[in-house]
């Protein structure tokens, strides 16, 4: 009897198998949406080829994969994911091809999520036109109807989808790209690439020290949940910024009391010219936690920074003196990720803090991360092997390389905190 029942799931394991290995090899196939169109006034196109995704993903899980968080967090993010009651579900085939849309109209900038229809009757708060289905997600229903019908009353025009890019985010000018910046996960790097524009300030990092730089020029109208709708008075005003990360104390003192003491410098790239009593204004609007100014210093709870106008339109706000050089890179990412969840001196609070799932995900991402490179690329080179070879080498494409320590697969770690964030706060309840 024992050897039939294991003859019995032997086959049912093999079959299970056979089935995972036959839809990896279904998802790997090219979706059969080759391109959408999109209005006149589109001047951002977020390009999603989930069967890239997936199948990558789906194969590493089930053929190379054996922790259990995955499983877990998997298993969570499903059991919100069908309790969920919020909002109707999308009538869009996310198996296919589909594409977050950034569209100006009237000076206002909103985002609409697009894909293939499977249903050819509107049910959602969208409109179908074509085959496809779209749907105002940066706004509340009532102006959601009013902007569907001027957007059908408009021209559109039509994108193409690229095979070989998995995710992409195209700056549109005039239905014609200007930019492009490309997202590649392979099994042991993230390779984040796009093409140099302009010139920007950013800080220059302690390179004695162990740290984390970001630095980006923002696109304006980057898309923000409702529930973090007060930082748009923030992202508005930016064209830019730099921050740099040395890691975190905590502080236990008789007179101030216990709290986090991160070290950091944060250097905001203002698109018009902006005074210190405004942006001191506009943190005390979003923030969380008490803001005052004393002289050439700001508290922000009870940590301590210095405030400096660089010129007319750029701030300083840091822990250090502000050391600044200029670049061309729209994007770029240095230093060591693991200082983003480092807190000297917490103690046996540290435990606890273990047990927050977005904590832990995040530390186990950034513990994972090898190095971080960053270098100037023809652009026939890395991300844009899919596209036309150029017979000469123009060096304009600005490539950061997150590599992963061996024995690390980087698609399943990445997805694994995206997961975790995405459980955290998609289903979180106000």
């Amino acid at each position: 009897m024992k050897v039939a029942q294991r003859f019995i799931a032997i086959i049912l394991i093999f079959i299970i198998w056979i089935a995972v290995f036959s839809y990896v090899n279904f998802l790997k196939r090219d979706s059969m949406i080759a391109a959408i169109p999109c209005p006149n006034e589109t001047i951002g196109i977020v390009k999603i080829n989930p069967r890239d995704i997936f199948s990558k993903i789906l194969f590493d899980y089930s053929f190379r994969n054996g922790d259990a968080k995955m499983m877990k967090t998997v298993s969570e993010y499903y059991q919100n994911w069908v309790q969920d009651t919020s909002s109707t579900r999308v009538p869009i085939d996310f198996s296919e091809n589909f594409c977050l849309i950034k569209l100006k109209v009237n000076q206002e900038i909103v985002w609409a999520l697009a894909g293939k229809s499977i249903d050819q009757q509107v049910k959602g708060k969208g409109f179908v036109r074509n085959g496809f289905y779209y749907e105002i997600v940066s706004r509340s229903n009532n102006e959601s109807n009013s902007l569907n019908k001027h957007l059908l009353s408009r021209d559109w025009f039509s994108t193409s989808f690229n095979s070989g890019k998995a995710l992409s985010y195209e700056l549109i000018d005039r239905q014609q790209v200007k930019n492009e910046y490309i997202f590649s996960l392979n099994k042991q790097e993230l390779i984040i690439c796009c093409k140099k524009k302009g010139s920007t300030t950013m800080l220059v990092p302690d390179s004695s020290r162990s740290y984390f730089n970001l630095s980006t020029r923002l696109n304006k109208g980057s898309f923000l949940p409702e529930k973090y709708a007060d930082l748009k008075v923030l992202t508005d005003k930016l064209a830019g910024f730099s921050f740099t990360y040395y890691g975190a104390k905590y502080v236990d003192s008789e007179q101030k009391g216990t709290y986090l003491d991160p070290e950091f410098d944060l250097l905001f790239n203002f698109s018009q010219k902006t005074k210190l009593t405004e942006l001191t204004k506009i943190l005390r609007k979003v923030a969380k936690e008490d803001v005052r100014v004393e002289s050439d210093w700001i508290y922000l709870n009870r940590a301590r920074y210095r405030l400096k106008s660089i010129n007319d339109s750029t701030i300083f706000i840091g822990k250090n003196k502000a050391e600044l050089s200029q670049t061309n890179a729209a994007f770029s990412m240095i230093g060591k990720p693991w200082v983003l969840t480092e807190i000297k001196d917490l103690g046996w609070k540290g435990g606890l803090l273990e047990l927050i799932p977005e904590y832990r995900a995040l530390k186990d991402f950034s513990q994972s991360v090898a190095s971080i490179d960053m270098n100037v690329l023809c652009n026939n080179d890395a991300c844009y092997t899919r596209t036309a070879k150029k017979s000469k080498c123009v060096k304009n494409v600005q490539q950061v390389s997150i590599k992963f320590k061996p024995g690390t697969n980087a698609r399943l770690e990445t997805f694994r905190v995206l997961l975790t964030m995405a459980n955290a706060y998609q289903f979180q309840q106000d």
